[in-house]
Formats: structure tokens, C-alpha cells, sequence
């Protein structure tokens, strides 16, 4: 999956950590500083085993990587972005204000794209759901790319 290079403020992700421990009586850690320090310098979006490895020097193990990752999605600094195929992992960046996130994914290479798509943006907005509002999506549209197209009509 292709990675992204996203300029991330740990500042404001600190500020969002300490603000979710203090309202749910948690004490603070330095193990969780380090992997958000670790978060803000992977590509986006990034594997928990792509995180175990950035904080591999420090001595945080694999059990307390994942638990925090758990902990920074309850406390809305992570989303899940993708988890569709049992050959992946899932797969995590940090969750920004109102993300509107459309990525196109081939099903045969794996190859990916965040999209800007005003029809689907509009269609998303019109839509009316009773005592909902919609706040942030992630959109997955999958299919096959050109390569793979024209790649299958070769055989």
C-alpha cells in the first residue's frame, strides 16, 4: 500500500493525548509519548508492526504498541483506514479534523489512491440520516486499475 508523507503536529496530537487521559482519570506515560513521537515520523498510513519497529530502540514491546493504538483510536488521534483482506493488516493514520477521505484500491496489485470526487462529496452530504451527522468518512472504492486490465487481456 502506497504511503504518504503528511506533515503531523505532535503538539496538537499531545495536547488531544492529554486531554482524552485527564477526562478518563488515566495517568500519563512515557511509553505513549514515545509512540506518538514515532507516529508523527511514519509515512501515513502505517502498520502496528511498521510502528513496533520505530519504537524497537526504546524498548516498547509489541503488547503495549497495540494496546496504545487502541487506546489513540478511542481517544480519536488514530482511524483504522483499511482492514478489507485478510492478506493485509490493518492499517492506521492520524485522524485529522473532518477527514473526507476517498481512496480507489485495485483488487488484483493492491495499487491505491486518495481521490477528490465532488459528485460522491456532494451525494454524501445530501444524504439524510434521521438523528445522525455526519461528520468524517472513509470511502474504499475497489476494482481493477488500467495495468491490470489491460495486463489480464495479454493471457
Amino acid at each position: 500500500m502506497p504511503t504518504k508523507r503528511v506533515v503531523i503536529d505532535y503538539a496538537v496530537l499531545k495536547q488531544r493525548l492529554d486531554e482524552y487521559v485527564e477526562q478518563e482519570h488515566m495517568r500519563r506515560s512515557q511509553v505513549r509519548d514515545m509512540v506518538l513521537q514515532a507516529i508523527c515520523q511514519l509515512p501515513q498510513p502505517f502498520s502496528a508492526s511498521e510502528l513496533t519497529e520505530k519504537v524497537a530502540e526504546q524498548r516498547v514491546s509489541t503488547a503495549s504498541v497495540y494496546n496504545i493504538i487502541r487506546l489513540f483510536v478511542k481517544a480519536r488521534i488514530l482511524q483504522c483506514v483499511s482492514r478489507e483482506s485478510t492478506r493485509e493488516h490493518a492499517r492506521y493514520e492520524v485522524l485529522t479534523g473532518d477527514a473526507r477521505i476517498i481512496t480507489i484500491k485495485c483488487w488484483r496489485c493492491g495499487r491505491e489512491k486518495q481521490i477528490t470526487s465532488q459528485p460522491i462529496t456532494n451525494a454524501i452530504k445530501a444524504y439524510r440520516i434521521p438523528n445522525f451527522n455526519i461528520k468524517r468518512y472513509t470511502l474504499f472504492l475497489y476494482g481493477e486499475c488500467k495495468v491490470c486490465r489491460s495486463y489480464k487481456r495479454l493471457f
